[in-house]
This record gives structure tokens, C-alpha cells and sequence, in this order.
């Protein structure tokens, strides 16, 4: 499991309402939530988002 996905079920936050506060398309964000987080840009856009600190959405 991503470090995304993890913080997203702590937040009880479906995909939909995620993609709608960063912007993107639902699939963008499922692509995300699969893939992980590396860079720290775009972890920073998803924390705001989510409210959180950049450095819990990072896979390494």
C-alpha cells in the first residue's frame, strides 16, 4: 500500500473528492494512489490538499 493511500484512508477521502480539490481527473489520482509518490512537487500539491505533512506521502 502507498503512503497516499494510507494517509487518504486515515482521511476518509474518496478519490473523487480528492481529484476535485487538486484539479485533476479521478483517474490521475488512482493512477497516483497505484503508482506512489517520489516526487516531493507533487507530494506537496497532494498535502495540501490532504491537509498533511509532504514527507508522510513519499514512497521510497
Amino acid at each position: 500500500m502507498t503512503a497516499l493511500k494510507k494517509q487518504i484512508l486515515k482521511r476518509g477521502l474518496k478519490q473523487k473528492t480528492l481529484a476535485k480539490k487538486l484539479g485533476i481527473s479521478e483517474a490521475a489520482v488512482s493512477l497516483q494512489i497505484k503508482t506512489g509518490i517520489q516526487m516531493a512537487k507533487v507530494a506537496t500539491k497532494y498535502a495540501k490538499a490532504l491537509n498533511c505533512d509532504p514527507r508522510l506521502l513519499i514512497d521510497f
